[in-house]
């Protein structure tokens, strides 16, 4: 069932592709002109303007090396779980759930006047919580979807996403205070990735019936059904894009 579901190019993941094409747009442009990185992301300032501090998911890395390593990693997980999710929620619903993800990660960042935590990463993490409902009702649904190629896959993603991950962002608070205690470097280096699971874990248990229903279609029917809704939402994530033209543009009017 997962399978099929992860191979059937009619469901499209537009809004994906926005998300992805956003996260490259900004990262790598920040990478060729470094000057953008005031404009884009944290840039180690604490007092972020607000407009640019909703920018944050889509800037990777502190120097070119990890930008470049973060936002392959992020664009890897982002295609195994967040397209994967488009395909049977529906683009609508999905961007929903990325956009709560987006929202409360963007007021933690200003709550707790984070001034080195940037990239897309816990909204994957919100995927990643969204998925454990996912592979719950596929295998309840279905008991043999447990030995399937893409089940499989997903659990080792998600075994690394929750056990190996947190000790690599420990590293990240050391980076920039090497007279950090261990725990509060683990602490600081992961809240936000928690934050994330849990909300996608929530939107998960809140999209239940829905996810049973797709899943029930697939079974019966071969092929997943979305609405008119989910094929033109790809244009309200286009303004995500939007946003970030317009603030290069009219930066000198927008950022004071």
């Amino acid at each position: 069932m997962l399978d099929e579901i992860r191979g059937d190019i009619k469901l499209k993941s537009y809004v994906s592709y926005v998300f992805a094409g956003c996260m490259i747009m900004i990262t790598c442009l920040s990478v060729m002109i470094p000057e953008l990185k005031s404009l884009y992301g944290v840039n180690g300032d604490i007092a972020l303007n607000f407009k640019i501090r909703l920018t944050i998911p889509f800037q990777h890395g502190f120097n070119n090396i990890s930008a470049i390593i973060h936002l392959v990693v992020n664009l890897i997980l982002f295609w195994f779980l967040g397209t994967f999710i488009e395909k049977i929620i529906g683009s609508f619903r999905f961007l929903i759930l990325t956009c709560i993800g987006y929202i409360i990660y963007i007021l933690f960042h200003r709550l707790l006047l984070s001034d080195f935590v940037q990239g897309f990463s816990p909204i994957i993490m919100t995927y990643a919580g969204f998925i454990l409902v996912v592979l719950n009702q596929s295998k309840y649904l279905k008991t043999k979807s447990a030995f399937e190629d893409y089940y499989r896959l997903l659990i080792g993603v998600e075994l690394f996403i929750w056990f190996v991950s947190p000790f690599i962002m420990t590293f990240i608070p050391l980076y920039y205070n090497s007279n950090s205690d261990i725990v509060d470097a683990f602490i600081l280096g992961n809240i936000y990735h928690v934050m994330g699971g849990v909300i996608g874990l929530l939107m998960g248990l809140f999209y239940k019936e829905h996810i049973k229903k797709k899943l029930l279609q697939q079974m019966k029917k071969k092929h997943i059904k979305h609405s008119v809704l989910d094929k033109y939402a790809y244009l309200l994530a286009l303004l995500f894009p939007f946003y970030m033209i317009l603030l290069l543009l009219f930066k000198n009017y927008l950022i004071k």
